[in-house]
């Protein structure tokens, strides 16, 4: 099996915390697997702690003296015997140039490009461009997050894409296999930058208000993350509105380190995902869920995917909808059973099809396709 070089270069410099996320992760696990080195080539934003979980990893500072895509050219420019598999991370303007001169330089070489996508972005894309349409015709393999988009997309751009979803690395996570649903409490938990108008964090507060008064015993609502001034103000001002909820409520901070963040998985028994929109699949949800907790969410492209067709989760489908979110999150709360089995379902289901390593492994067999496709044409 041949192996293979491989470099990951993003769109903008990139920060430490996006080391342990899909856009670098499936990249690693593809080095892992059927790769001979793995490069990470940006400009720096400051240092790289998480770097020491990622074996192997060679980070290759760009200069900062020009903008980090001009910068990054120019080291593809120089450097693209040393790549044989390009790893991009979104369908943006700024990867045009660096794909074509990729493929000036290395016709040989494979280029794939994960979109991180949703709807919305995907209806926009600029398919009158002539530059943009090159760009697609200069990636290899393209893959979306969701299976709803794969048609979309399919069907628009009449090309193939592939269905590769945000996945779990397993071996980021030793604690997840200790886990037991008797060591749950009962605790909804969220995790996000709390107060962005895409995370809809208000709405979740609401919604709890509405389904404490039934609950049949006290539930703890964790809100994880960092917290904006915005924010602060109307949690502030629902803490006065609602003061016997005040009591429940736990806002974190942000949460720099991991160990701490997988105890509140460990902990919760729920996680909500109140988003008005996602690229793809949320991080933290393949966290969550691997820790067992069954996940509420609103219709994000990725719900249907992230709940199997909501056998191992629930989806309220509209993010405005506070009663809607409310009923769901009280019909789980009161379901003890449902949450007892769903602990193992969703853990099962995390394992069969979200797994890095089997997803990589799909990667290997389309990155073999396409050296096929050239020795026969």
């Amino acid at each position: 099996m041949r192996k293979y070089k491989m470099c990951m270069i993003p769109a903008y410099p990139l920060e430490n915390v996006q080391l342990l996320k899909d856009r670098v992760l499936l990249p690693y696990v593809c080095y892992r697997l059927f790769g001979e080195s793995f490069s990470i080539v940006t400009q720096r934003t400051g240092d790289y702690p998480y770097l020491s979980c990622l074996e192997g990893t060679d980070l290759i500072p760009l200069p900062e003296d020009r903008p980090h895509m001009e910068a990054a050219v120019s080291y593809v420019s120089a450097h693209s015997q040393d790549i044989d598999l390009l790893f991009l991370f979104g369908a943006r303007g700024e990867y045009m140039e660096l794909a074509r001169t990729y493929k000036s330089l290395r016709p040989d070489g494979v280029i794939y490009m994960k979109l991180d996508t949703n709807i919305d972005w995907a209806n926009a894309y600029p398919l009158h461009d002539k530059n943009f349409s090159v760009f697609l015709e200069d990636c290899d393999i393209i893959s979306c997050e969701t299976r709803s988009l794969q048609s979309f997309l399919y069907k628009k751009w009449l090309r193939p894409v592939e269905y590769i979803p945000n996945g779990v690395w397993y071996p980021l996570y030793p604690e997840a296999g200790d886990v037991q649903f008797a060591d749950k409490e009962n605790m909804i938990l969220t995790v996000g930058r709390l107060g962005t108008a895409q995370k809809n964090s208000m709405m979740l507060l609401y919604a709890y208000a509405l389904a404490f008064p039934s609950l049949k015993e006290p539930w703890e609502l964790v809100m994880a993350g960092s917290v904006t001034p915005e924010f602060q103000a109307e949690y502030d001002r629902f803490c006065k509105e609602f003061p016997p909820l005040a009591p429940h409520i736990h806002l974190t901070g942000h949460i720099s380190d991991k160990q701490t963040l997988y105890q509140y998985y460990k902990r919760a028994r729920i996680f909500a995902l109140p988003s008005r929109g996602e690229g793809g699949s949320p991080n933290v949800f393949s966290e969550a869920a691997i820790f067992g907790c069954t996940v509420i969410t609103t219709g994000v492209d990725a719900a249907p995917d992230m709940t199997d067709n909501g056998r191992v989760g629930r989806i309220s489908p509209d993010p405005e909808d506070v009663k809607g979110f409310s009923k769901e999150l009280l019909s789980l709360c009161q379901d003890t059973g449902y949450l007892a089995r769903n602990f193992h379902e969703i853990r099962s289901y995390m394992r069969a099809y979200f797994d890095y390593e089997r997803l990589a492994g799909r990667l290997r067999s389309l990155v073999g396709l396409q050296a096929l496709k050239r020795r026969t044409s």
